[in-house]
């Protein structure tokens, strides 16, 4: 009984954590048909979630007096999720209402600012998510292990088979390089676990490049250097400038992209690999997605958008905005809208205050969602499923969002107080 009284939100993350490597090698394992079944993928997916289910209910009773204290970026996380809920029990999703994935989402949105992570701890979860990912990246680039997902399309065209690492395919793990990157380059900069902190940044760059994407390269490029520079007096004196500029760079890139595409007649660019194409049958078809969508089980059967080989099994548009739209309706757009003004305002809120971190990732994660689906992807036990990864697609890089949130919102509470 010790043992569970000692339990907290901290060392929940770091079951999590341990449990993303885990369930990819037992994923890779199957892919490179060892003894390794997907059965034994599907089994480990399933006891994994409800062990973690079962710790955060019991850090969410120890922490009950606390854990539904208002404060707007909690409850605006904790929103989405009921949105998508709502959706399955309108649309009697019994499969996915029925599966402990969004529970747990739920609980652990709660958790992360009812009782936040200490930031040595950020720092360290994500130094060994870094390690990890580079590890696995080295196996795959040797052909000791195999990618996750089979995936040459164009790139930056370094290699022709671009590693996954620990996430599920190329695209993923970029997008988790650059966050494993600026968290490392922050605490670098600010002097803490030095060496660490130094090899977090090399091996995340490294694994960033090899992914292939440029849209990681471009978030590296801005924040990277908000962050190095943010100590600066010229800087601090213009943070409502820059703070401006980073978003507008990153709602533009996609709209400059296609025109770059368009002017060197490259049809790569200027579909944004095809993206354009599945965005446009989604909004071609808006009036079957209003008010409240079509639900989780209902969204992108096979062939929905396109028969194309590639695009037909996808579950999902390659955009956050249109897959909340297509399962939940205007309900959840508005809610996703919300979802990143609040956080914009609170990551502007912690730049002024001389903390840059907030800022890039929610700049990563608002590029992300416009070309990725990574916030609440949800991917329950279903029929014609292709990927049934529930939390540990890219909910680990989601959680580590918001403990950094969380501790923008702690500090700012406590320099009220002192007020």
């Amino acid at each position: 009984m010790q043992v569970l009284t000692k339990l907290n939100t901290t060392k929940l993350l770091w079951v999590f954590a341990v449990f993303q490597v885990i369930i990819i090698s037992i994923y890779l394992g199957h892919r490179g048909e060892t003894f390794v079944t997907f059965d034994h993928f599907l089994q480990s997916v399933k006891y994994s979630t409800l062990i973690l289910l079962a710790a955060s209910i019991l850090v969410a009773f120890n922490q009950r007096n606390n854990l539904l204290k208002y404060e707007i970026t909690k409850y605006i996380f904790v929103a989405q999720i009921l949105i998508l809920y709502f959706a399955m029990v309108i649309h009697t999703d019994i499969k996915a209402i029925n599966s402990p994935t969004i529970l747990l989402m739920l609980i652990m949105s709660f958790l992360l600012f009812s009782q936040p992570i200490a930031t040595k701890q950020i720092n360290l979860l994500v130094i060994f998510f870094a390690f990890s990912n580079f590890a696995l990246v080295l196996l795959q680039l040797t052909k000791v292990i195999p990618v996750a997902q089979d995936n040459v399309r164009d790139g930056l065209g370094i290699i022709l088979e671009r590693p996954t690492g620990l996430l599920f395919n190329a695209f993923a793990m970029s997008y988790a390089s650059v966050i494993t990157l600026l968290i490392c380059l922050y605490y670098l900069k600010k002097k803490v676990l030095i060496w660490l902190n130094l090899l977090g940044v090399i091996t995340s760059g490294i694994t960033a490049l090899l992914s292939g994407t440029r849209t990681p390269l471009f978030l590296i490029a801005i924040f990277g250097i908000i962050i190095v520079t943010q100590d600066l007096n010229y800087f601090k004196e213009r943070w409502k400038l820059i703070n401006g500029l980073a978003i507008r760079a990153i709602l533009l890139f996609p709209v400059i992209t296609i025109l770059l595409g368009e002017y060197l007649g490259s049809l790569n660019l200027s579909t944004l690999n095809g993206r354009t194409l599945l965005w446009t049958c989604v909004t071609s078809r808006w009036q079957e997605f209003i008010p409240f969508g079509v639900g989780v089980q209902g969204a992108f059967p096979n062939g929905f958008c396109s028969d194309d080989e590639w695009f037909s099994k996808l579950r999902h548009p390659e955009n956050m905005f249109l897959l909340t739209f297509v399962e939940a309706g205007i309900v959840g757009v508005v809610g996703l809208i919300a979802l990143f003004v609040i956080t914009f305002l609170n990551s502007s809120k912690a730049f002024e205050e001389g903390s840059s971190l907030a800022l890039g990732i929610t700049g990563t994660f608002l590029l992300s969602s416009i070309f990725y689906v990574p916030l609440f992807h949800y991917l329950p036990f279903l029929e014609g499923r292709t990927a049934n990864r529930g939390v540990f697609n890219f909910f680990f890089l989601t959680v580590l969002w918001m403990a950094v949130l969380a501790l923008t919102t702690t500090e700012k509470a406590r320099l009220q107080t002192k007020k």
